[in-house]
């Protein structure tokens, strides 16, 4: 622990829990109930995105008149997952949470299990 009563490593688990599956090593090192908020909360994000992603392909594939879309749906998609990234490291490194509407509700229901 450092003066501050936190663990050195705790930026870097901050950082791990919003980069995809990473925040799963995030989620089983820590102990510390706000890094495990921010791992689920980005495990989370993650299942979004992928869940978009899956539904965009199926389109693309069941309709072939929209499959010219789904490149551009996919990069809109991809760059809105960025961004939510790092805004919610950068938040969660200044010691607050990033609300993600109906995602950041599973974070919050899990975290009152612990």
């Amino acid at each position: 622990m450092n003066a501050e009563g936190s663990s050195p490593t705790r930026p870097g688990l901050l950082v791990l829990a919003y980069l995809a599956l990473l925040g799963f090593l995030a989620l089983a090192v820590s102990r510390d109930r706000e890094v495990r908020w921010h791992a689920r909360n980005g495990l989370a994000l993650f299942g979004a995105f992928v869940a978009v992603g899956a539904v965009a392909t199926l389109v693309g594939v069941l309709v072939p008149s929209l499959s010219c879309l789904y490149a551009v749906a996919m990069a809109i998609v991809s760059f809105l997952y960025v961004s939510i990234a790092v805004l919610a490291i950068v938040k969660a490194l200044g010691g607050q949470r990033l609300m993600i509407p109906w995602i950041s509700t599973y974070a919050s229901r899990r975290s009152a299990a612990d």
